[in-house]
C-alpha cells in the first residue's frame, strides 16, 4: 500500500534525496506536466526507481494523487508498479515513485528506425496493448479509460514488451454522466474526437487512440486527423489490417469495434492471413505457417534438471518472434516450475486455473504465447492428453519434465507430431538407469515413425565436449550454449524469464533460428548468416503433413 509522506525538500537536481530514501541520479524525460528522474534506492543498494515529479495543478485539475490512486489499484505486467507517493512539498511539487522500466518509448524507437517499423512488430505491440486494454476496460470495480494512448506513452522494455506509462489523465467513467463526463484532455492527433470536442470518453475512445497509433506507425509518421486518407498496405493481412485501422478511426464511437478483445482477435487474424501453406521459400516472418494447422510437440529432459522447461520456453519465444502463436503447457505430474519462473503469483491473470486451460476467457497470454502453468499443489483432474488436444494454438508444446515413464506418456506420444529431448554435459546424470530407460523408450518411438530430436543444452567448452556430443543417441539437432548463472539469478529476482534478456535472446536466435528458417521459411531481420549443425525437425513435420 502506498504511504502518503512528505518529501524533505523540493527535489529535481542530481543528488537530491526524496523521502530520505530515493537519490536522484539523472533525468529520464520531461513532459508538459511532469519530469521523470532516475533514482537509486538508499535502502536497497543497486535498486533503481523512476521518480515522477509532477508540477502544481494547472487548468486540468489533474493531480499526482489521482495518478497514484489509479495505479495503486492496477496490477498488470504491461503497467509500471507504484511503490511510493509524496504529496506536494513546499514548492507544490508531488513525487510518484514507481518501477523503472529499462527500455525506449515507441516514439523514440520509431524515430531511431527512420520512421519505419516492421508491420509484424507493430501488430505484436498492438496485440499486447489490446491485452492490457482488455484488463483496464474489464475491471470488476469499473473500467479504467486511459485516454492518452500515443507512441510517447508506450514504452518498449528490454524484453520487447509494451509498458503503458503516464496515467495522469486516466479515469473511471461515471455511468450517470453521459454528456460531458471529463475535462477535454488528450493529445491532438491521437485523442478521440468525442474527447477533444466534448470531453466525453469511454472504452471506445481508447480504441480510437490505438487506431491512431497504428496509422502513425504504418504511414511513416502521418497523423490521420490531419490527412484523412486510408492506409494502403500490401497482402491479404495488410488489407485486413488497413480495414481494421479504418474502423478504429471512425468518428462515430458506435461504429468502432466493440471491445479490445475484438481488436486483438482481428490482429491475430491479420498475422495469420499472409501465411500460405507449404514450406521453404524466403518469405517474411511466419509466412510458411499455414492458418488452421496444429502441431503438438512433446518436450522433456533425458533426466531431471536437463532443461526441459527452458527448452520449451526457448522454442516458444522464437516462434512468437516469427509471428507464430503457440502454447507452453506443463504435464500435471511434472514438477511445476513454469508458474514460478513466470512470477505467477503476481502476473497470472485473475481467474486463471491450470485445469481450465484452453477455454475462452481464462487464457494466460504473453503476446502470441499462451502459458499453461500449474500452481504448486494445484490438482488437475483432466488427463494431459485431453488438455493437449484442447489447446487451440498453432503450436502446442507439452513439457513432461523427465516423466517419460509416466503411465499416460505413451498415449501422449501417440498424439505428438514431434518429441524434443534436452540433455546437458553432466556425466553423473547420463549414467542414471532412468536416463537409459528413457533413451530406449524414445528411440523405440522414433523407430515407430515419430520424429525424435535431441538438444545439447548448457553447452560449454571442455576437454570432453566432442565425446559428450557423440554420446547422444543420435546427432543433436541443436546446440544451446550455457546461460551465465548471474543472468539466470538476476531474471529470477526481477520476476521475469531469462529468455528475455537481450544477450540470451541473441544466443537462442543463433541456436534455433536456423531450424525455423529451414522448417517454415520465415526470415528474422537479425538472423545470423551461420546456423548450428542439425536437420530441421519442424521442417520434417511439415513435409510429412497434408
Amino acid at each position: 500500500m502506498i504511504e502518503f509522506k512528505t518529501a524533505s525538500a523540493s527535489a529535481g537536481e542530481q543528488g537530491d534525496i526524496i523521502g530520505g530514501r530515493y537519490r536522484i541520479v539523472g533525468r529520464l524525460g520531461e513532459g508538459g506536466m511532469s519530469t521523470v528522474f532516475l533514482a537509486e534506492d538508499l535502502k536497497l543498494p543497486g535498486k533503481k526507481w523512476a521518480v515522477k515529479r509532477i508540477r502544481p495543478l494547472g487548468v486540468s485539475g489533474i493531480s499526482a494523487a489521482h495518478e497514484a490512486e489509479v495505479l495503486l489499484k492496477l496490477d498488470h505486467p504491461y503497467l509500471p508498479h507504484v511503490v511510493d507517493f509524496f504529496p506536494p512539498d513546499e514548492a507544490g511539487f508531488s513525487h510518484l515513485v514507481m518501477e523503472y522500466v529499462d527500455g525506449i518509448t515507441l516514439q523514440k524507437l520509431f524515430e531511431r528506425e527512420g520512421g519505419r517499423l516492421p508491420v509484424r512488430s507493430v501488430v505484436r505491440y498492438g496485440i499486447q496493448l489490446c491485452e492490457l486494454l482488455e484488463y483496464l476496460h474489464g475491471l470488476e470495480e469499473g473500467p479504467v479509460v486511459y485516454r492518452d494512448i500515443k507512441p510517447a506513452n508506450i514504452m518498449i522494455d528490454a524484453q520487447d514488451h509494451v509498458r503503458l506509462i503516464d496515467f495522469g489523465i486516466a479515469r473511471r467513467p461515471a455511468p450517470e454522466q453521459c454528456a460531458a463526463d471529463t475535462v477535454p484532455l488528450g493529445t491532438i492527433g491521437f485523442a478521440a474526437p468525442e474527447l477533444l470536442a466534448h470531453g466525453r470518453s469511454d472504452h471506445r475512445s481508447d480504441l480510437y487512440s490505438l487506431g491512431a497509433v497504428f496509422y502513425y506507425l504504418l504511414s511513416g509518421g502521418r497523423v490521420y486527423s490531419a490527412v484523412r486518407q486510408p492506409l494502403s498496405l500490401a497482402g491479404a493481412g495488410g488489407r485486413s489490417l488497413a480495414e481494421l485501422v479504418s474502423r478504429l478511426l471512425d468518428d462515430r464511437p458506435e461504429r468502432r469495434p466493440e471491445s479490445a478483445a475484438e481488436v486483438r482477435a482481428a490482429l491475430v487474424a491479420c498475422l495469420e492471413a499472409d501465411r500460405p501453406a507449404g514450406t521453404g521459400g524466403n518469405r517474411s516472418a511466419g509466412d510458411g505457417f499455414a492458418a488452421g494447422r496444429r502441431l503438438r510437440i512433446v518436450v522433456g529432459g533425458l533426466y531431471a534438471g536437463a532443461g526441459a522447461t527452458f527448452t520449451a520456453i526457448a522454442v516458444a519465444k522464437r516462434l512468437a518472434a516469427a509471428g507464430i502463436g503457440c502454447a507452453v503447457m506443463e504435464h500435471p505430474a511434472a514438477r511445476p516450475d513454469l508458474f514460478g519462473l513466470l512470477d505467477g503469483e503476481r502476473r497470472a491473470p485473475a481467474g486463471y486455473e491450470y485445469g481450465l486451460a484452453g477455454r475462452p476467457g481464462v487464457e494466460w497470454r504473453d503476446g502470441l504465447i499462451e502459458w499453461v502453468a500449474r500452481r504448486p499443489g494445484e490438482k488437475a483432474a483432466t488427463p494431459a492428453e485431453h488438455r493437449l488436444l484442447r489447446i487451440e494454438a498453432p503450436v502446442a508444446l507439452l513439457d513432461v519434465g523427465d516423466g517419460w515413464l509416466l503411465d499416460d506418456v505413451p498415449a501422449i506420444l501417440e498424439l505428438a507430431d514431434a518429441v524434443v529431448v534436452a540433455a546437458d554435459p553432466n556425466p553423473v546424470r547420463w549414467a542414471l538407469p532412468s536416463a537409459r530407460r528413457a533413451a530406449e523408450l524414445l528411440m523405440r518411438r522414433k523407430e515407430s515413425g515419430c520424429p525424435v530430436y535431441f538438444v545439447a543444452n548448457r553447452a560449454v567448452p571442455f576437454d570432453g565436449y566432442r565425446q559428450w556430443l557423440d554420446s547422444f543417441p543420435e546427432k543433436p539437432a541443436a546446440i544451446v550454449p550455457q546461460v551465465p548463472y548471474e543472468l539466470s539469478v538476476r531474471a529470477l529476482w526481477q520476476g521475469r524469464l531469462v529468455h528475455d534478456d537481450p544477450a540470451v535472446r541473441e544466443t537462442l536466435r543463433d541456436a534455433l533460428d536456423g531450424w525455423l528458417k529451414m522448417a517454415i521459411g520465415f526470415q528474422v531481420q537479425d538472423a545470423p548468416k551461420r546456423h548450428p549443425a542439425g536437420k530441421s525437425w519442424l521442417g520434417k513435420i511439415f513435409a510429412s503433413r497434408p
